[in-house]
């Protein structure tokens, strides 16, 4: 009878170890992997822990199917591998980390709601979900070890050529002091948002530098608003619409924006940028175009709780290396839905660049948008009824200063100073409105802004630039 009744309890203990197996396999899976777009591969998504969650998998794989039931080679192997991933952690320490960590990257998205406390105690919800699986991996690994063959068959040899190849550390393998097997639900989701406050750089600060693989907090005084820029209507216009569908979550299209200095390209996306209330700016130096795009993107892909905006400005095409721009933003590669990037330059963007994202190129500042510009401040300002002899005299005047070298160029970024100075002078506003209605009313000088954009144009791009300004004025499209 005693013979049978330990048949039975080693038989319910088999049971028993191969429950867990599957049990901590399974939540393995839904923690700590991502399934490909097809359906046939999986791939362990955290890379700080990727080697330890390796070992562990590997461990949990041969002790369900073990190649050689007498000595378990691989499965020492497995065991090696987490003691050596452990360092001086415990084992307890290692995996309560990385399940802190998978949890916080397949919630991110809801930490940030109130009632996420009382979601996950009504049973509900995805949080719920996901720590049901992080205690269930938890207590099924902790079994699977108590029970497994290896961790019982070490045993200080007495002679070195019985010298076992699992290590001392490894053979003490255990999770007694997990909180994923101590606490309650209710404990764990609070020490799950304290993680969540913790970690979270980017709930913090809305703006930062990306240098040389770290994220830098960086505050930009003056950004303004896209109400503060006037003129350049088809600008704006595509500015709002853009930004705003990639807020609704309609696309992430890359923008690619060329032009002159001055025109506008790096004010207008960090303002309409920050008018998203729930984006992140992140200011890559341009470098990391070639440099740190894949690893810069993975990062952000993992914090799914934010929406970022990548603006990598004063790019030089020419220079630039756009492989990786290619392949992982506007290729094979689907970038996540909640990154956009943005890209700035003064130069043109080849075409095996521009055919990947929506292009524009602001359009060249002459004297017809310098006084659409001040037309837009003056309404903008509260003047109902502006005349075009006020704009001419005070486009006029802006020209002038720009010919006294006030002004260093002729651009909206000049002009804005100007019409900043302009409304602060009280006497020279009763100036201009004067000379408006005067019999002789001075006109903007066009060949200013000719001079001033042909000299851009040549520095930027060569001589050749003025065989295609001649071609486009002999056609009529300057």
């Amino acid at each position: 009878m005693l013979l049978r009744h330990n048949r039975g309890e080693d038989t319910v203990k088999t049971t028993e170890r191969t429950e867990a197996l599957q049990q901590a396999l399974d939540s393995f899976h839904v923690l700590f992997e991502q399934i490909s777009s097809d359906g046939r591969s999986r791939r362990i998504v955290s890379e700080r822990f990727k080697s330890f969650l390796e070992g562990v998998y590997s461990f949990l794989r041969l002790e369900k199917e073990p190649e050689n039931r007498e000595d378990h080679p691989d499965g020492i192997d497995a065991l090696n591998a987490m003691g050596i991933c452990c360092g001086k952690k415990s084992l307890s320490t290692l995996l309560d980390e990385a399940l802190f960590e998978a949890l916080l990257r397949l919630n991110a998205a809801d930490l940030k709601s109130p009632g996420i406390l009382k979601e996950a105690e009504n049973n509900t919800g995805t949080l719920h979900w996901t720590l049901c699986h992080a205690m269930q991996f938890a207590a099924a690994l902790e079994t699977v070890l108590k029970s497994s063959p290896l961790m019982t068959s070490w045993k200080v040899p007495s002679s070195p050529e019985k010298l076992s190849r699992l290590t001392p550390a490894s053979a003490n393998m255990n999770l007694r002091t997990s909180r994923f097997l101590r606490s309650t639900l209710k404990g764990l989701v609070m020490e799950l948002l304290n993680e969540h406050a913790k970690n979270d750089l980017f709930a913090a600060h809305r703006t930062f530098r990306y240098r040389k693989g770290k994220f830098l907090p960086v505050e930009l005084h003056h950004a303004g608003t896209g109400k503060d820029f006037f003129g350049y209507r088809e600008a704006k216009e595509l500015f709002r619409e853009h930004f705003t569908g990639f807020a609704e979550g309609r696309h992430n299209i890359p923008l690619l924006l060329s032009g002159l200095p001055g025109l506008g390209k790096t004010c207008m996306t960090i303002a309409y940028a920050l008018e998203l209330t729930d984006a992140v700016l992140i200011l890559p130096d341009p470098e990391a175009l070639q440099e740190d795009l894949e690893q810069l993107i993975g990062v952000l892909a993992e914090n799914t709780a934010h929406k970022f905006i990548l603006f990598f400005d004063d790019v030089d095409t020419e220079k630039i290396n756009f492989y990786y721009f290619r392949t992982h933003v506007g290729g094979s590669f689907v970038l996540p839905g909640h990154i956009m990037t943005v890209i700035a330059s003064n130069y043109r963007f080849p075409p095996n660049v521009a055919s990947r994202g929506r292009t524009f190129s602001f359009p060249l500042f002459d004297e017809i948008r310098c006084q659409e510009m001040i037309e837009d401040f003056l309404l903008q300002k509260g003047m109902k009824n502006v005349s075009n002899d006020l704009l001419s005299v005070v486009a006029s005047d802006y020209v002038e200063s720009y010919g006294q070298k006030i002004y260093d160029e002729l651009s909206p970024r000049s002009l804005s100073r100007y019409l900043n100075l302009y409304l602060q002078n009280r006497e020279k506003r009763t100036r201009m409105l004067d000379f408006s209605r005067g019999e002789v009313i001075t006109r903007p000088d066009p060949e200013a802004f000719y001079a001033q954009n042909l000299k851009l144009l040549r520095a930027l791009y060569g001589k050749e630039i003025l065989e295609e300004i001649r071609e486009q004025e002999l056609s009529g499209k300057v």
